[in-house]
């Protein structure tokens, strides 16, 4: 095809009507008003679902800041489509071909990914209390245990959200096929429209004036945590966690200076940090309660218990064996979990480290090897040290992450010879428990002191276990009762050993089952049991707010572990005079500081701080007016999970760990 130069052409054909010049791009018309449309349907019907706990008030600027990120997540997806457009509508028609059939392979697979996004919105919500995000990808990483999870687990949402996809995708393919090449002059008129269309794209995909695009952060905008998720789509929600997740950065909370944490984490906790670096600016001295004999240490990592489902915690009374441990031993009333995941709760519950906006210790670079935790410290002691698991250890970089760590012992679903029940999770609590037992005895025929992780996992979803427990009837509540079953059995067993009365046992939980709720940051969902038995320990309850990360030096004090170590977690055993009870909470993007007195501060993306009073009884969040000193204390401490991360300050090495 013969062109004019640009700018050369007749005064007829500069002004052919506009609309000719805007015909080529007319489908992408049709995607943006099908996005729009889906977008806005999904998030009526999730305030549809959630009415109850909406402030419908708030539903106008909810759908206006949903508008508005649709339109910027649609400008950044349509910016590549309106340049091919304008290449397939402007090129001689063989090499328009091509860019024509880029074109529609591109919306054919962005718009698949943003339906299917979309349509798997309210099954994930009802499961994790947001959008699809960061955990969403790092499920795909395991597609053995996620196929496993899906098929016995929800196999009704599944089938559904396949059967929408494959007609969505028909449906789209069939509209893609009726677009053809649509050529146009090339001349000024043809170029003006491209750019201005270019421009309205940038504007959109901006969707801002200001100095700084809009954002997620921008568009969240209220203190119930179920508007901002519904406020967002979930492909932007996806398209910033990976942003995030490539990144690894602090989000956006309001900026401290690195002495400016240190010191006020210093101030606040009033260790003996004596032995504190430059390079370990948090390194402090514990000197254990226990001055006898090394005691073994035991870690039950119980599987998404809350205090919701312990009757000696107020819950709903599933669980008489914990009950009956509390009776006996010394049990934490207030114990906070640090977030929602399985491998937050393992980074604090052995290692005390602070939880962070980003991805858990446990996964990330910097610490698969040389990194404090329980099993580093207490291997320069002479310990044996393994962790014992009734699935796979690889999932979620467990096996790496502790054979860096100084575990010398991995036991795993492949570790077990005709299991009572498996499931797909791994094998069941009972066998759990009875490999459990076999591995305490041989390490205790060694006669060396020895510690050991003990993860449970028959208290997850799909929960699944064995027929002879649950007649058939596969729910949560089964599940918590098979579990609590199962530890009264190693209760009553364990007691039994010659070494029962050397070893400090712990019961504990990663997290709470659902952290759900329309709070910004759900507290009733992060209180978790915690109870110590063996080792002559005597009943008493202790009534403080603690948290997970207080537990490495609380275990390391009653084995009788002197050790210089960089958590600023506190040894429960020897609490400060006027101690004031604090956990640290992290629900995704936003960081919760609970005091005793039910004062809470949340630090929120874009250098939002809301300051606000928990009432533990009612378990309700209250916002009051701002508390400076207690934000900068609980900013510093959002803060201190990226900062110890950066900078080293939990690596340790052979001059640098113990004593």
């Amino acid at each position: 095809m013969n062109r004019k130069p640009l700018g050369q052409e007749s005064p007829n054909e500069i002004h052919h009507p506009i609309s000719k010049y805007l015909l080529p791009y007319r489908h992408l018309i049709y995607f943006i008003l099908f996005f729009i449309a889906t977008y806005a349907l999904i998030r009526v019907t999730g305030i549809v679902i959630y009415r109850e706990d909406i402030n419908m008030e708030e539903v106008p600027k909810l759908l206006y800041n949903g508008f508005r990120t649709d339109l910027s997540g649609l400008g950044y997806i349509l910016a590549l489509p309106i340049l091919l457009t304008f290449l397939a509508s402007s090129l001689p028609y063989g090499i328009s071909k091509i860019f024509l059939f880029a074109e529609k392979t591109y919306l054919l697979i962005t718009g698949t990914l943003i339906f299917f996004l979309e349509m798997c919105t309210i099954p994930f919500m009802e499961e994790y209390a947001t959008r699809p995000n960061r955990l969403f990808l790092e499920y795909m990483i395991y597609p053995a245990e996620l196929a496993k999870l899906l098929i016995n687990g929800h196999l009704a949402a599944v089938i559904t959200v396949l059967v929408l996809i494959t007609v969505f995708v028909w449906i789209f393919c069939r509209a893609l096929k009726n677009i053809t090449l649509k050529h146009v002059p090339f001349n000024i008129v043809s170029v003006m429209v491209f750019v201005v269309l270019g421009i309205i794209t940038f504007i959109s995909a901006r969707s801002s004036f200001e100095h700084r695009p809009f954002n997620l952060a921008k568009a969240i905008f209220s203190s119930n945590q179920i508007v901002n998720t519904l406020t967002a789509n979930s492909g932007y929600m996806l398209a910033t966690s990976v942003k995030n997740m490539m990144s690894e950065k602090a989000s956006t909370y309001k900026p401290l200076t690195h002495e400016e944490i240190i010191n006020e984490i210093q101030t606040d906790t009033g260790f003996d940090y004596t032995p504190a670096t430059a390079e370990n600016p948090t390194l402090n001295r514990l000197v254990p309660t226990n001055t006898g004999e090394r005691k073994n240490i035991v870690i039950i990592l119980e599987e998404s218990l809350g205090a919701q489902f312990v009757g000696y915690l107020g819950g709903s009374g599933l669980t008489p064996n914990l009950d009956r441990i509390y009776g006996e031993g010394y049990g934490f009333i207030n114990m906070y979990a640090t977030g929602v995941r399985s491998v937050r709760g393992i980074e604090a519950v052995t290692s005390g480290f602070p939880p962070t906006v980003n991805t858990s210790t446990v996964k990330r670079e910097k610490t698969q090897k040389n990194f404090f935790n329980l099993a580093s410290a207490l291997k320069n002691e002479g310990y044996l040290n393994s962790f014992i698991y009734g699935g796979e250890s690889h999932f979620d970089n467990m096996r790496s992450f502790f054979l860096g760590n100084g575990y010398t012992q991995i036991i795993d679903i492949n570790s077990y010879t005709n299991p009572i029940f498996t499931g797909s999770w791994g094998v069941s609590d009972e066998d759990l428990f009875n490999k459990a037992l076999e591995s305490f005895d041989e390490m205790n025929r060694q006669q060396q002191p020895f510690y050991a992780l003990v993860f449970t996992s028959s208290n997850h979803d799909p929960y699944e276990i064995a027929e002879s427990f649950s007649h058939n009837v596969r729910n949560r509540e089964t599940a918590i009762r098979y579990a609590d079953y199962a530890l009264g059995k190693f209760y009553d067993e364990v007691k039994k050993k010659p070494y029962f009365n050397d070893t400090i046992f712990l019961v504990i939980a990663d997290h709470d089952a659902r952290a759900w709720g329309n709070e910004l940051v759900p507290v009733n969902h992060f209180h978790i049991p915690a109870v110590l038995f063996g080792a002559g320990i005597e009943h008493k309850t202790e009534s403080h707010v603690v948290s997970q990360i207080d537990i490495p030096k609380t275990l390391m004090s009653l084995a009788g572990i002197h050790a210089d170590v960089p958590t600023v977690g506190y040894d429960l055993t020897q609490l400060p005079e006027g101690f004031e009870g604090r956990a640290l909470l992290q629900f995704y993007q936003n960081f919760c500081y609970l005091k005793d007195d039910g004062s809470a501060v949340m630090i929120l993306p874009d250098q939002k701080i809301v300051s606000a009073k928990y009432d533990f009884s009612a378990q309700t969040l209250t916002p009051t007016s701002e508390n400076k000193s207690l934000e900068k204390t609980a900013l510093a401490y959002a803060h201190l999970g990226e900062l110890s991360y950066e900078h080293g300050f939990f690596l340790i090495n052979d001059k640098k760990s113990q004593k």
